[in-house]
Order: C-alpha cells, then structure tokens, then sequence
C-alpha cells in the first residue's frame, strides 16, 4: 500500500473491525462497559437540565403554599440526589474500566506484537519493505486505543446529537443548519490540518530522520556505549545531532499547529455567536411567555448540547480517519503471511541422527544481488561430525540457516533423511535440532537455571541434566561461585544479579545446548570467546557427549575442527576441498595453508 492510495471504504471498515475486535479481546466486558457508560456520562447534561427545568417550574408554580412547597422541593431534591449517585457509579464504572482496558491493552499489545514476529519468522522480517512495515507497527500500535477511543466518543455523541437535535428543532429549526454549516466548516479545517500533520510526521526524510535520532538516544542511554563516547568524547557530537533534527522536525510541526490554532479561534468565534443568538431566541420565547423560565434553562442547555455534540463529532470523525491511515500501516503489517511457508508431514523425535543433503541450491539474501550459493551440493551423512571452515562471507553461516529453515533457497532442495525440508511441518523439525549461533544470546531477566533450560522447554526442569550441562561447558565452576548459584540473574540490575564475563556467557549458552540433546547439532562459532584451555575441554566432550548424534560445527580455530570426521572448506559458496585434517594437510592447499598460518600466530 503506498503512502499516496487512497483507503476505500471497504478498507476502512476491516480497519475499525479489526481495531474493535483488539479491543474486545482486552476484556470485552470493561470495553462494552466504557461504551455504555460514555453514551450516559454524554447525556448526563440533558438528562440533568431536564430535570432541574422541571424541578424550576413546580417550584415557581407551588410558591404561595410554603408546606406544599418544601414538601414538593425536598421530592425533588430527593429525585436529583438519587440522580447524582446513580451518575457517582456510572463515572466509577467508566473509570475503572478505563484504567484497566489501558493497563491490559499495553500487555496484549506486546503480546500480540513478538507473536506475529514469531510466526512471520526471520526471512520474512529482514524484507526491506517487511522490516519497514514493522518498524511503523511498532510505533503506531498503540494508536488503536485512541481510534477505539474516538470511536467510542463518535457513538456517544451521535446519540446526544439525535436527542438534543430532536428537543432543538421542536423550538428553534433555524439553528440546526447554521449548526451543521459550522460543523462542517470545522471538519473540513481539521481534515486539512490533520493531513497536512499527517504528511510531515510521515514523510520519507523525517520517517528515517525519527529512526536514526531514536537510536542515537538509545545509544546515548546504554551502559554497553557510554565508555567508548566518554573516552572518545563523541557526547557533544551525537547529542547536537539529536538536537538538530529535532529541532527543524518540530519548527516544522509547529508552524501546523499554529495555523490550525489561527483557524480554530476564528470558528470559535463564530460558533459563540451562534450560541449567544440562540440564547437571546430563548429570552424571547421567555418574554414573550411561549415558555416557563425552567423550560428556558432547559433549552440553553440543549442548544450548548447540540453544538458539542456537533464539535465532538466532528473532531470524532476527523481523528477516526487520521488513525486509521495511520493504522492501516500497522494493519497491513498484521495481515502478513510468512514467507517460509509450513509444510504437511509430520515429523517425529528423530531416534536415530538425520542426513542432510543439498541438491543444486540456489540461493542470496531478500534484496540482495549477490548469490551466495549456486548449484550448490553437499551430502552430510547420519551421524557425521563435519567441520565447516573457510574466509568470511564465504557461506558457512548461511549453511545453517537453510539447514534451520530460517530462510528457504529460491531454487534447489535440502533433504532430510530424503525429504524435502519445505515439506515438513517447522516445529517439528526444530525439536529435532539444536542451533548455537556465533551470535549468541543471554536473557538477562532469567536466572542461570532459566537460561539453560531453555534449552528444552517442551519437558519439566530436570536440575540434575541442567549442572550436567553446565558441566560439560566448563560452566559449573563459575557458576557455583555466583551469589545464589544456579538462581542467580544474569543482570546487575537485579537483585542479588551479576554480570557475566562473555566467555562466562558463552558457556552458559554452550551448557544450553547441551541441556537440549537433539539429534542433530549444529555449532557456529561456539568458543570465539572462550580461553584455548575451556575450549579443547569443551569440545572433546562435544565429540563424546553427540557420539550418536549429526554434528556441523563451523569455526575459525582449526583446532577444533581437526578431530572431526570430514572437514569442508568454502571459499565464495564453493566447496573447494574435502577430507579428514590429514587427508587436507597432505593436500597442501587453502586449509593446510590456513592451518600452518594459525599455528604460527599460536607460537608468537
């Protein structure tokens, strides 16, 4: 959907039907009681001057009889308390549903938020345009409460305006048009101001413009980047350049809102003097004896009361279209599909390690125009231990994200056990898999334990396995030194937390791997921060530890890779040599080159 399309009707109405059902999903019953009780905190007004226009009248009409009078005032008094506290409830119904639907609507929006980038999955998501999308939707979520909230004042109004309507034009028709001309005057003038709002918060240069400046505040916020820019001294730099943005963004924004202002006084001008002419129509009719005094307050109520109406709608409808341009970013955003489609054949816990096999694959990065892979074949046999070395961006990462199904070739196939991984169903394949980045990840509002068992969250904790794991990572040690062991936190930040060394890091996600035990692992980069000793003790327990299990493990320490069953070299997406260390030592080529080079860097 580009940003000049206009939204059809049709569009709108999914829209507003979509935001809607959020909000009933919230709590249904706090939406509907908002609703309900807005429409009656509107009418309390007309309801209130109809009352007291009563009570006025039979007062007057009983003056004379003192014990009639104040017989007759303390029913009516009674009838306007009776009133009041009625509306004390309603006024504490809405409120309370107002504050929880806004508590529960920033949680399921969340929610709702990390579940559709959970099922669009990674190659979806690094779309340049999907990515775009995201971002809008990340910012602009919210703005279904404030449609919801304005839908809510649209329906409430409409209701007010259709009864002080029907009481204003039994006495005063005229006004009803001059009324309406104003309201539309007034639509019109917020339509054309919340475009032109529009257009400048959503043009291409400010859009990325807010993107960099909000990231450079977060940098500026972020322990991890405030040693380097003290010591640099980059501070003045980055926060003038913060400063500078924003600066010319928001002149730009306010030369709007004065316009908008200028023109909002001139209508309020206007729409006083059609109140004040009402009113004096209203003196008339007092005068003239057309109507009692009660009656006369009873009227400028109404006439109050229709004119807001008519400003409430106005504004109402104004900002209804204003959010749901705006969301119809964050709705297209929701109705996407991920592009790595679900397969239909159920896999089961593999009891014995799969084969992997690439057949002619073909294969680059979403807008991307350089091809990673063309042709490319390769057969990995059950329970093989390859190694996979080679120069950066020569593929190896990218091997294992096909291997993961984290993306999909665009030509060729990669078979398991004979099947075609498309085919399968996804989460059924990724319980039998176990993927340790280079790009590690800790979470820091997890305790040790908690990071590890997230290793195999589809079984009960099992605290035994999970100091097991931690064993085999060469974690158990530092581990047993925290302040609460295996419960502490992996952030300073909290309670009786710390602060891991990376390496300390990276064996904590090394014993989550262990922990998870799936047929197949696959390990990419998994000691780059680790010492040379923790790393030889690492990896002869993963040779032994997955004896019976498919291991791929990608490094650039050779070795590591040295004991494994066959070595791969890639160079540009090619395998360019094969064989055990021995086999390619005595080949004398790339990797006994590269290999003789590390270890003399080693003896330096």
């Amino acid at each position: 959907m580009s940003k000049k399309s206009k939204l059809t009707f049709s569009q709108y109405f999914k829209i507003i039907k979509w935001a809607l059902s959020l909000g009933f999903k919230y709590s249904k019953w706090h939406f509907l009681s908002q609703i309900i009780t807005d429409i009656l905190l509107e009418l309390r007004s007309l309801f209130y001057a109809y009352f007291f226009a009563q009570i006025i009248d039979e007062i007057i009409n009983l003056i004379g009889n003192e014990q009639i009078a104040i017989e007759e005032v303390l029913k009516k008094m009674v009838i306007i308390l009776l009133f009041n506290i009625f509306f004390i409830f309603v006024r504490a119904i809405n409120k309370n549903a107002s504050r929880k639907l806004n508590f529960l609507s920033r949680v399921y929006q969340q929610e709702y938020e990390f579940t559709k980038l959970n099922q669009l999955g990674l190659q979806t998501i690094q779309d340049p345009d999907v990515n775009k999308l995201k971002d809008t939707a990340h910012r602009w979520l919210t703005m279904v409460d404030n449609l919801n909230r304005n839908l809510t004042v649209l329906i409430s109004n409409v209701v007010l305006f259709l009864v002080s309507g029907i009481y204003l034009f039994k006495i005063m028709p005229i006004l009803i048009p001059l009324f309406i001309i104003y309201a539309v005057v007034l639509f019109i003038g917020e339509r054309f101001y919340f475009k032109k709002d529009f257009q400048w918060q959503t043009s291409d240069e400010n859009v990325e413009g807010k993107n960099k400046n909000y990231y450079l505040s977060y940098i500026l916020t972020q322990s991890a980047y405030l040693d380097e820019i003290s010591v640099v001294g980059s501070f003045n730099f980055l926060s003038q350049k913060f400063e500078k943005f924003f600066s010319k963004y928001n002149q730009g924004l306010f030369k709007i809102f004065d316009k908008r202002r200028v023109f909002g006084l001139i209508l309020d001008f206007f729409d006083t003097i059609l109140i004040f002419w009402g009113y004096i129509q209203t003196f008339i009719l007092l005068i003239e004896g057309d109507i009692t005094i009660g009656r006369t307050t009873f009227y400028m109520s109404t006439i109050e009361n229709f004119d807001r109406a008519l400003g409430n709608l106005s504004s109402a409808i104004v900002a209804i279209g204003d959010f749901v341009t705006k969301l119809s970013k964050v709705y297209e955003f929701y109705q996407l599909d991920p592009k790595v489609k679900e397969g239909d054949i159920i896999l089961p816990r593999l009891e014995n390690p799969p084969s992997i096999e690439f057949k002619n694959v073909d294969f680059k990065y979403p807008n991307s125009k350089n091809r990673i892979f063309k042709k490319f074949n390769l057969n990995i046999n059950s329970g093989e231990k390859i190694a996979i070395v080679g120069a950066n961006g020569a593929g190896k990462s990218t091997l294992t994200k096909l291997i993961a199904r984290l993306y999909d070739p665009q030509n060729g196939e990669v078979l398991i056990n004979g099947k075609n991984l498309k085919d399968l169903r996804i989460n059924d394949w990724y319980k039998n898999i176990g993927l340790l980045f280079q790009d590690f990840k800790i979470y820091d509002p997890l305790t040790v334990e908690e990071n590890i068992y997230l290793g195999k969250t589809a079984k009960e904790l099992d605290r035994n396995k999970i100091i097991e794991a931690a064993k085999n990572a060469d974690a158990d040690e530092f581990i047993s030194k925290y302040p609460k062991k295996y419960k502490t936190y992996m952030n300073e930040r909290y309670e009786n937390g710390i602060q891991p060394s990376k390496g300390q890091k990276q064996k904590i996600a090394i014993a989550r791997f262990f922990y998870r035990n799936a047929p197949l692992a696959i390990f990419d980069e998994p000691t780059s921060a680790i010492d040379a000793e923790s790393e030889y003790k690492i990896f002869n327990r993963i040779y032994n530890f997955f004896n019976n299990k498919t291991v791929i493990i990608i490094s650039h320490r050779f070795s590591t890779v040295r004991n494994a069953d066959r070595i791969i070299v890639l160079d540009d997406g090619t395998i360019v040599e094969e064989g055990t260390h021995k086999e390619l030592m005595a080949l004398n080529g790339k990797y006994a080159n590269a290999f003789k080079l590390q270890a003399e860097g080693y003896k330096d």
